[in-house]
């Protein structure tokens, strides 16, 4: 049951952090569980009186004498615990609620072990890495990958599983050093299953970072095409120095390096699509000093096609003038990238879908049972289905988690 907070109410802010992020701006929230909103300075004062003891009816009154302005604290307070920023003090789950944020946290390891991996020498080495795979790129034309890279092994199905697993192998090393990079600056991070659009994708939730100036924000949100761009070059290198025949390899390993090079292409150009919130769109938010981005071009353009709700007509009449400011040239990328993401599921992903789920179930029924080729046929059916229905699953989760 939610308890009801009122003038003597006291709250529960330990933890809690409060920092300027603009002139009337100042983020609040708690870095252990990731929740943060914005709020004006009389917001952050108040919170401030809340964190040092104050009961609410004691805070609004110590406020409007410093301010000479009445402020509704109660209605503030139970916002503060809505958002998941403060608890009712004399709520028994306070304490759970951040252990079980400890708990989850994937990224609780030294950050003396990792910050090495996110100092100056090494940002040199990515940025190194990339630049040598660019020119490579340009020297030998022929390394650049094309979509036949995906073909490792005559037999198709089986080359398909292989770079499926592999692709999964580094998404996984993406986070990782996204968790990494978090860690190395004191914030605990938690691994979790996204959606970006039509795509389904594995999300490093670092909310943490607002809790940061925004200088040391980029660091985490480039580290993932960091390593990338390292994966790249260990792949792209051999193959550069076999064509310039400076050492011998194996076809096999040629197919298998062609393939790697495809998948870390590809996810450094998916990153590049700010419209999905990628870590490119991470970047830009923060340099433009936006804090609800997204958000705002989403119901900016809702709004001229349909009534929005009240709840999101507040969220624009509330939002910051410089997200509204932003919005206005970022909602033509929305667009373009929606357009694009329609016109590659009707050319791409559903046609291909088609022929797989069409090979899939012949096989299987086909096929002798437990043959080799009717697992092939199996595995083949759950990897599709794992890409097509997953982005549904995930959007029907998150309404039902916002709906409660």
């Amino acid at each position: 049951m939610t308890q009801v907070i009122d003038a003597d109410s006291r709250l529960d802010l330990a933890g809690v952090i409060v920092r300027r992020e603009a002139d009337d701006e100042y983020v609040v929230g708690d870095p252990a569980t990731g929740d943060f909103i914005v709020v004006p300075e009389a917001g952050a004062r108040l919170v401030e009186l809340l964190a040092a003891g104050s009961s609410v009816a004691a805070a609004a009154a110590e406020l409007e004498r410093e301010t000479g302005e009445a402020i509704d604290a109660a209605d503030f307070a139970a916002a503060l615990v809505e958002a998941g920023i403060a608890r009712p003090a004399a709520d028994p789950a306070a304490t759970a609620v951040r252990d079980e944020a400890r708990h989850w946290a994937v990224s609780r390891i030294p950050s003396w072990l990792v910050r090495p991996f996110f100092g100056p020498v090494a940002w040199a080495a990515y940025v190194a890495c990339l630049v040598a795979t660019l020119v490579m790129f340009g020297l030998e034309p022929s390394l650049r990958p094309t979509y036949e890279d995906t073909f490792v092994f005559p037999d198709i199905v089986l080359s398909l599983l292989v770079t499926n697993v592999v692709v999964i192998l580094l998404t996984f090393l993406h986070e990782a050093w996204h968790a990494f990079a978090g860690a190395a600056v004191g914030i605990p991070s938690r691994l979790r299953l996204e959606r970006r659009g039509i795509f389904p994708v594995l999300e490093t939730d670092l909310s943490g970072l607002w809790a940061l100036p925004p200088a040391k924000r980029y660091g985490p949100f480039l580290a993932g095409m960091a390593i990338d761009s390292v994966v790249l070059f260990l792949a792209v290198a051999p193959r550069y120095a076999w064509s310039r025949g400076w050492i011998d390899l194996s076809p096999m390993l040629i197919r298998i390096l062609a393939m790697v090079v495809l998948s870390q292409v590809a996810k450094l150009a998916f990153q590049t699509l700010a419209y999905l919130r990628t870590d490119m769109y991470l970047v830009m938010s923060t340099a433009t000093g936006c804090g609800n981005l997204h958000q705002v071009t989403r119901l900016s353009l809702k709004r001229l096609v349909r009534r929005l709700k009240p709840e999101e007509q507040t969220v624009l009449d509330t939002a910051a003038a410089r997200d509204l400011r932003v919005a206005r040239w970022y909602r033509l990328l929305y667009v373009a990238g929606l357009i694009w993401m329609v016109w590659f599921a009707i050319h791409f992903i559903v046609p291909s879908a088609k022929v797989t789920f069409g090979w899939a179930f012949g096989v299987i029924a086909q096929a002798p049972v437990l043959s080799l080729y009717w697992w092939e046929g199996l595995i083949l059916l759950a990897f599709t289905s794992l890409n097509v229905f997953l982005p549904v699953g995930v959007a029907i989760r998150n309404r039902r988690r916002a709906a409660r």
